[in-house]
């Protein structure tokens, strides 16, 4: 597992928040604004950046909704964290 993955994961405010609280089930963004009183706009930033370091999964059916989960490689970062 790469230090590169938790530093960047640290260095987001959100990052690691968003990414706890989809290790406890699948949200939606706006589930996920909610919980963390954050708006759904940097909700959307966040999942972006974590969709591109294949921390996070997501669905999608025809409608615009998009249910996102935690990946494996999400899992066993958040495992090593909380390790430490």
């Amino acid at each position: 597992m790469s230090l590169d993955l938790i530093g960047f994961l640290k260095d987001g405010k959100y990052r690691l928040k968003v990414l706890e609280e989809l290790e406890k089930r699948p949200l939606l963004p706006s589930e996920l604004a909610e919980i963390l009183d954050i708006n759904r706009a940097s909700v959307s930033r966040v999942l972006k950046d974590l969709r591109e370091k294949e921390l996070v999964n997501f669905t999608s059916n025809n409608t615009r909704t998009i249910l996102y989960s935690i990946s494996e490689t999400g899992k066993k970062i958040i495992g090593i964290i909380n390790d430490r």
